[in-house]
């Protein structure tokens, strides 16, 4: 560990190096008001050059380019702005913006519903968005924490010690049915129903979080059924850059971390490591083991960008996350879980209407058994890559129509000492296509496909068709997609023994994959201070993959289960968000969701979708935008409705329950000080809800914290 982070700071030290006299364009950002705003985002993003403002709102952009450039401004509670202007080398260039009052950016870009920044006005797909300046107001502690607070549709579970990540659901589907994305690309899940172990996410690097809902398989290919949940991490913006913080909470929860980036010439490079640590708690003492296991972990990110001409740039990223979960349930070990994250991207451009980007990517998880069979010894458990290699081609064919179009090569392989132990794997061969058209100011359509050859499954084809219609202050949205779920190597091949539990679930090489076929409309009304949606979705599946009790064996345990397609369902969502500003400095957003399977043709279908009927979030945001001292309260309320599920006992045994509605508020008060150091204190689980029966909160009760960070 100490020769990793050694080797780290010699690598940022070669940051640090001059660069040969280039362009400089010099500014100033300020409110209609007239007061400057600092840590604006100032960018020429056709140039990869992006840049923060001062304190006094004034920014330096430097970079090798003449000619007319394109320069956006963006800055939180305000309306982004660009202008265009001519460079003339060997003179002073300067430029001021003035920005608006905005409930919601619509100007700003988002990248994925198409795979290709646009203006979210403009996406035909509806895309929510949340930025990390909003999550630090909240105190969003953990990735979990920030979906579960901010979506109405999500909900999330931090499981104990040998589940492998975290219980994830969005709309009524689970892990397996939402794909969640770093920066585009997709992470490996764990070894229990496909979570995605969500503390591997360091929440002080996210620049925003974009949520997709419905179907996108079209150009993401397996898994994107239920929705797109993908991450954007921060860039660096200034030559050094970062911050430093700690958090404590009740129960031995420590947080500890430091961000930095260095900026130099063309070579960027990002440090981040974050230390989280807890001693767990136990809500029902009359079950054995704690409700949530004494768990630590870290993660290092380092990423090293360089920017070798106007045309051409290339970023190398690696992560490494380690978490220890100390397990006091009867017949399961302690665990030890890891996972090893390399990313090599490429981008160059042909012109300023033909851009080629590549990208070679891994995850690799494992797990490994701690003290097993004996003290001391350490046995790998479940060890999964994914890996990809893909190329795109970005062509701008006129100025209202754009193409995305790619191949992909993907690999996953799998290996399990309970199940497994000789090891599967499983190619494909992607060829995808989608294309933008802004058919008039106000009317802006998509077409896309993607094509999959498997080696286990033959071939499978998905597209996408949207529209998006602007009259004045509304923005109406249509699109249909086919979504498809790939059958893991676990459902195909694995025979495994279900830890803690007399049950055995086999493998089924003969599955074929889930497909839906998804409809959504929608309607958006923004006006002066306020904005609202309306969403509508359908969701048709076909295909199910499952666990189906197999009915031989049935007086003696283990009791056999076997994955198997079965019948289709059919999910009906509806959702409304709003924001409104009430006044400058008072702020509500929130959201309501509706879900609920429709058709009882199959049992087993329904039981797969286990679905809160009734959810919804509300935020009230208080804060000070000016001066020294910047103070902010916030207020988060969550609320839960009532749900039908199939609960399992500690014999194995299943039983219909019925769990109740409740809800969790948090509040969270944030005092910023001359925007280098900000103090944190808040009380979760305000009303102090626990459920030590079904676990529908893992929560222990009331919580208070307290947190520190500097920023530079």
């Amino acid at each position: 560990m100490k020769r990793f982070l050694i080797v780290l700071i010699v690598m940022n030290c070669f940051v640090l190096q001059g660069f040969s006299q280039a362009t400089i364009i010099e500014g100033i950002v300020t409110g209609v008001d007239g007061k400057p705003l600092p840590d604006s985002y100032v960018t020429i993003s056709a140039k990869n050059i992006t840049a923060l403002t001062d304190k006094n709102g004034k920014f330096q952009l430097t970079g090798k380019f003449t000619g007319i450039q394109t320069i956006r401004v963006s800055y939180s509670g305000y309306k982004t702005n660009e202008k265009q202007i001519t460079i003339i080398e060997g003179q002073k260039n300067s430029v001021e913006f003035v920005l608006e009052l905005a409930i919601i950016d619509l100007n700003a870009i988002v990248v994925t519903a198409t795979r290709s920044g646009r203006p979210l006005k403009n996406v035909p797909i509806h895309t929510q968005v949340v930025y990390g300046a909003d999550l630090q107001k909240t105190d969003a502690n953990s990735l979990s924490d920030a979906l579960i607070s901010n979506f109405p549709g999500i909900d999330s579970k931090n499981l104990s010690a040998g589940s492998g990540g975290s219980s994830l659901q969005m709309n009524g589907f689970g892990n397996q049915y939402i794909l969640i994305l770093v920066d585009g690309e997709r992470l490996n899940p764990g070894d229990t129903k496909e979570n995605i172990d969500l503390s591997r996410i360091n929440t002080e690097r996210i620049e925003r979080i974009e949520i997709v809902r419905g179907a996108s398989s079209a150009l993401y290919g397996s898994d994107a059924i239920g929705g797109v949940i993908n991450i954007i991490t921060k860039k660096n913006t200034k030559t050094c850059e970062g911050s430093i913080g700690t958090r404590f909470s009740d129960y031995g929860e420590q947080r500890h971390f430091v961000d930095l980036g260095l900026k130099s010439g063309g070579l960027t490079s990002r440090t981040s490591v974050i230390y989280n640590k807890l001693d767990g708690w136990d809500i029902n003492p009359e079950e054995a083991g704690k409700t949530v296991e004494a768990t630590k972990n870290y993660s290092i990110d380092q990423v090293l960008g360089y920017q070798f001409s106007d045309r051409f740039n290339v970023n190398g990223d690696f992560n490494y996350f380690r978490r220890v979960d100390n397990n006091t349930t009867p017949l399961l070990p302690d665990r030890r879980y890891e996972d090893y994250n390399y990313r090599l991207t490429g981008n160059y451009k042909l012109s300023d209407h033909h851009q080629i980007g590549g990208v070679w990517y891994t995850d690799h998880y494992l797990s490994y058994s701690l003290d097993v069979p004996a003290v001391g010894d350490v046995a790998k458990h479940y060890d999964k890559t994914f890996s990809t290699a893909r190329l795109q081609d970005n062509i701008t064919i006129s100025s209202n129509n754009s193409l995305v179009a790619g191949v992909e090569y993907n690999k996953d392989e799998l290996f399990s000492a309970n199940g497994l132990t000789n090891g599967q794997k499983a190619t494909a061969f992607i060829i995808f296509a989608e294309n933008v058209w802004d058919i008039s100011p106000k009317l802006t359509a998509v077409a896309g496909g993607r094509m999959t050859f498997h080696s286990e499954y033959h071939a499978n084809a998905t597209w996408q068709l949207a529209m998006n219609y602007r009259p004045g202050e509304f923005n109406l949205r249509g699109s249909f997609g086919r979504g498809f779920r790939a059958p893991t190597l676990k459902e195909l091949y694995m025979d495994f023994n279900v830890p803690g539990a007399p049950i055995k679930i086999i493998g089924n090489p003969n599955l074929k994959p889930e497909n839906s076929n998804y409809f959504s409309l929608s309607t958006e009304y923004t006006h002066a201070n306020f904005n609202a949606s309306v969403i509508a979705q359908y969701n048709d599946l076909n295909n199910l993959i499952t666990e189906v009790f197999s009915p031989l064996n049935t007086a003696n345990p283990p009791y056999v289960y076997q994955y198997q397609n079965i019948a289709k369902a059919e999910m009906l969502n509806v959702e409304f968000l709003f924001n409104y500003q009430l006044i400058t400095q008072l702020k509500l957003t929130g959201g309501y969701t509706w879900t609920k399977p429709l058709t009882k043709r199959s049992e087993e279908a329904i039981d797969r979708f286990e679905a809160r009927q009734n959810s919804a979030v509300m935020t009230g945001e208080y804060s000070v935008q000016n001066g020294k001292y910047r103070p902010s309260v916030s207020l988060q309320g969550k609320y839960y409705g009532d749900a039908n599920i199939t609960w399992t006992d500690t014999r194995g045994q299943n039983s219909k329950v019925k769990l109740s509605q409740y809800y969790n508020w948090k509040l969270t008060t944030l005092h910023r000080i001359n925007r280098w150091a900000t103090l944190t204190a808040g009380i979760d689980n305000l009303f102090n809800y626990t459920d030590p029966r079904y676990f529908t909160s893992m929560s222990p009760g009331r919580r208070f914290f307290a947190g520190v960070k500097c920023i530079w």
